[in-house]
């Protein structure tokens, strides 16, 4: 068309098309746009915008001109009645230079406006070309902030949107939907949606390469979530880019546990995030994502010091599921088991009972009960956590349990591979004072205060103060669960 010079049938072809296009024959779309008189462009600002959005596809970084971008803005502030898909350009560039910027928060707000011009436009003109890219953009966003949930539905959506119209997008807007359930820990869920594509060094161009990058992110984080494999080669993994440059470091986090580097790996995670802070503030998913994986590796290595230090860095956001699974995972390695089950009711009211609660909070909340004693809540705990297990795939949960319930559920589940080396051991040890250790051994056989007291040598109210001193360091509430922990650890 644009050899031929005919700018009505590339204008109506930009339309209909652009976007398929821009997928399937990027470089074709390139030459067109280059062949293109200038001054008929910016006579037709849509048509201007267009191409500057073909070159931008050419760079996961590049951002539209100002001087384009502020054209065609301009131009659709004009029209009497801006098409609703022009109106969906300006946002879509804004939430573009937004996300690069790392104002993920505003980015929110933006891409909420878009999914209420979509639901509420009657214009639908040009809708079957435009909105599988359109739902892509915003549920990333929506993925950056961390509500993978949102995030799904609307990934989903555009699928069912691009499957209808056979746009050649939909097993990419699927791939993202395999994304987000990986991230969120539902493997089974992510393998159903997860479609065969090329590899991202098979790709047509740029767009379509990351788009490619996406499945193996996805396929990759599968493989460890369901155990399918524990080791990630460098060399696979260096293809991230754009908005998805942190899920490398996430994998290479995650396998890290269950191998021997996992000082290295922290050092290198440190290292990330201290290179990336304008990415992985707070409220992000990069952010809560990174400092999980650091404080379970520093965990892993008992360095419990480090790691509570990193899950009280602001941008470890407790909005996001796994933030309290290693606050919990912390309390309970580090013999507080009732701090880690008042963890894991915190984390399940925050979400109402609304959802189901991730598998490696049950597993806690289980191993914490098992610990303190409650026999019977703890084999229901266990039960419940197996099935979530079962239900998502998340083996990697049963490989990274705690130690005093890890072999059970590996039983329970039918683990499809031998259980390895444990990730995580208990501390070392519990110090006590030298009057902590009396008052626990006087607690073998002295069950009441008074007698307690008599045995110290001491009042009622001197034994009661050491009492609560022991509780406290024990993270316990009561003698008997005192007597459990002390059962369950090594006390120094």
């Amino acid at each position: 068309m644009a050899q031929s010079q005919d700018w009505a049938a590339f204008a109506a072809a930009v339309d209909t098309s652009f976007f398929a296009r821009l997928l399937v024959e990027p470089e074709a779309l390139l030459e067109g746009f280059a062949a293109a008189p200038e001054v008929w462009l910016w006579e037709n600002p849509r048509y201007l915008m267009a191409g500057a959005i073909a070159q931008a596809a050419t760079n996961p970084y590049a951002l539209i001109p100002a001087a384009i971008f502020d054209r065609f803005a301009a131009w659709v502030e004009e029209q009497d009645v801006p098409a609703a898909r022009d109106r969906l350009g300006v946002m879509q560039t804004q939430l573009r230079a937004l996300i690069a910027a790392g104002r993920i928060a505003d980015a929110d707000e933006e891409a909420d406006a878009s999914l209420r011009l979509i639901a509420e436009s009657k214009d639908t003109d040009g809708f079957d070309d435009i909105l599988p890219s359109v739902f892509i953009r915003i549920g990333l966003v929506k993925l950056l902030r961390g509500n993978l949930r949102d995030t799904i539905g609307i990934f989903m959506e555009g699928t069912r949107r691009a499957e209808a119209t056979g746009h050649p997008c939909a097993p990419h807007v699927s791939n993202f939907a395999a994304l987000a359930y990986a991230l969120l820990g539902n493997f089974a869920q992510a393998e159903l949606v997860l479609k065969e594509v090329p590899r991202s060094d098979q790709a047509t161009g740029p767009m379509h390469a990351f788009y490619c990058t996406v499945a193996e992110y996805a396929k990759t984080l599968i493989a460890l979530g369901s155990f399918a494999t524990t080791d990630v080669e460098s060399s696979d993994q260096e293809f991230g880019a754009g908005e998805f440059w942190w899920i490398s470091s996430h994998i290479h986090a995650k396998a890290a546990l269950t191998g021997s580097e996992q000082p290295f790996a922290a050092a290198v995670l440190e290292d990330v995030l201290d290179h990336h802070r304008d990415l992985t503030s707070a409220g992000t998913l990069a952010g809560s994502t990174l400092r999980v994986d650091l404080a379970n590796l520093y965990m892993a290595t008992q360095n419990y010091q480090a790691a509570a230090h990193v899950l009280r860095d602001p941008a470890a956001t407790s909005a996001h599921e796994a933030v309290w699974s290693a606050k919990a995972r912390l309390a309970l390695l580090t013999g507080r088991p009732e701090r880690a089950l008042s963890l894991v009711s915190a984390a399940q009211q925050l979400h109402g009972g609304r959802h189901r609660t991730a598998p490696a909070l049950l597993i806690i909340k289980a191993a914490a009960e098992h610990i303190l004693g409650d026999t019977s809540s703890s084999a229901e705990s266990l039960e419940r956590a197996a099935e979530s297990v079962l239900r998502t795939h998340s083996f990697r949960e049963v490989v990274e349990a705690h130690p005093s319930i890890r072999s059970e559920l590996a039983r329970k589940v039918s683990l499809p591979c031998e259980l390895p080396d444990e990730v995580y051991s208990r501390a070392e040890a519990i110090r006590l004072t030298r009057r902590e250790r009396e008052v626990l051994d006087v607690l073998d056989q002295h069950r009441s205060i008074k007698e307690v007291a008599a045995a110290l040598h001491v009042s009622p109210h001197t034994a009661k103060s050491h009492l609560a001193s022991l509780y406290k360091k024990l993270g316990v509430h009561s003698l008997e669960q005192a007597l459990r922990v002390a059962d369950s650890w090594r006390l120094g």
